[in-house]
């Protein structure tokens, strides 16, 4: 039995529609929805989902990601194969944080038509492609049966900037339903304590604290992916600070 993974940024009948054609194709396949959370057209939080969550699944586990402004343009659709795992999705960056982080070992155009569905939609590769290559895959088709290898692909890093003086410059790369913004950086990049938060215009303090509950007004803590995070005890950070995915952040120690 082969796990298969599903994170996208649309939900009700077109993820159950997904999940009916790799259950079609390859019946043996467990399919496990692991975001259908992330914001419209959310390329970046959905790629720190991704890069969050894919080492707690089995190895071999095939991770699929659609989150796809680009569906029916010129992109590319690709399948990369890293040491542990299978990635499937569009070529816009969102598969390479996590693939990246486990070693990518080769990665291949999706061009086999026989593969897909017999009629291919301009606006649903996720049913017409994407799911029933990772079906192929998981019912022992060999990645290199999928299309040609490519050197070249889009790629997403996470913008964060460390001066000297341990100022940070970073982005906010996810936003949770609580409005807790995920920043850019990890523990290990740096220490930060008490710090000056600057969004655009605006400036805050906040302080490190170890849990959501800890303190009042804007706090910093080392979220479970092990970035920084800036949260509101029962609020909302994004609400506070006016903040969303992409936005930049600066951060200086007080």
């Amino acid at each position: 039995m082969v796990l298969i993974t599903l994170t996208t940024d649309f939900r009700g009948h077109y993820l159950g529609i997904m999940k009916g054609v790799i259950k079609s194709r390859s019946p043996a396949a467990e399919v496990v929805e692991l975001s259908s959370e992330v914001e419209p057209f959310d390329v970046k939080g959905a790629a720190f989902v991704l890069y969050s969550s894919y080492r707690y699944f089995p190895r071999g586990t095939i991770h699929v990601a659609v989150v796809d402004p680009g569906v029916g343009s010129a992109r590319k659709a690709i399948a990369v194969r890293s040491k542990n795992y299978t990635f499937i999705g569009p070529d816009n960056g969102v598969l390479m944080p996590a693939s990246k982080d486990d070693g990518i070992v080769e990665v291949r155009e999706i061009t086999n038509w026989s593969l897909f569905l017999k009629e291919v939609s301009s606006t649903f590769h996720g049913r017409d492609i994407f799911a029933p290559v990772a079906a192929f895959l998981a019912s022992g088709g060999r990645l290199e049966e999928v299309g040609k290898r490519l050197k070249k692909f889009e790629e997403i890093e996470f913008f964060k900037e460390i001066g000297d003086d341990g100022a940070v410059a970073c982005e906010v790369i996810f936003v949770d339903r609580f409005g807790n913004l995920t920043l850019s950086i990890k523990k290990e990049d740096t220490k930060l304590d008490e710090v000056e938060i600057k969004a655009g215009d605006r400036t805050y303090r906040a302080r490190r604290t170890g849990t959501y509950a800890d303190g009042e007004g804007l706090l910093l803590i080392v979220g479970s992916a092990g970035f920084y995070e800036l949260a509101v005890k029962n609020g909302s950070a994004s609400e506070l600070i006016r903040a969303l995915v992409g936005d930049r952040i600066t951060i200086n120690r007080t």
